[in-house]
């Protein structure tokens, strides 16, 4: 028995701290989003979504795109990170939290030639350890 809590221990400290934040409910809501960037980043759909609570909603506040509602919507829209280039990710411009609030500004990286570097802005809404909602106002 001692051998299994030691190993599950020296796993869990080869993990980052933000690894551990997704479905922790004390969970700082900087760290679930730092996590569910991460993730996105490292083009991993399962860890992705295990930030997200199962009913979360991803709103495009510019009315182009559908609200992604639940699990399976936001796996099917974000499939294509299995097919990007390993460098396309996301780097965070500016940060700011506040209770479960946190607005990152981003710009996308690693988009083919004459694509350019988009900015957005993403609002986040983090309770119980998970993302409840994600709004992104419009660009212009």
């Amino acid at each position: 028995m001692p051998v299994k809590l030691v190993s599950i221990c020296a796993l869990s400290m080869l993990l980052p701290l933000s690894a551990m934040a997704c479905g922790d409910k004390s969970a700082d809501p900087v760290k679930v989003v730092q996590e569910q960037l991460d993730a996105y980043n490292a083009h991993n759909i399962d860890a992705f979504a295990a930030c997200y609570a199962d009913n979360a909603t991803i709103h495009d506040l510019s009315g182009k795109r559908p609200v992604i509602t639940g699990i399976a919507a936001l796996k099917t829209t974000y499939a294509f990170l299995a097919k990007v280039p390993k460098d396309y990710h996301v780097e965070i411009v500016q940060r700011t939290a506040t209770g479960p609030t946190v607005v990152d500004h981003e710009r996308v990286i690693g988009l083919p030639a004459g694509k350019g570097q988009p900015e957005a802005i993403a609002v986040y809404e983090v309770r119980d350890g998970k993302i409840q909602n994600v709004w992104f106002p419009p660009r212009s």
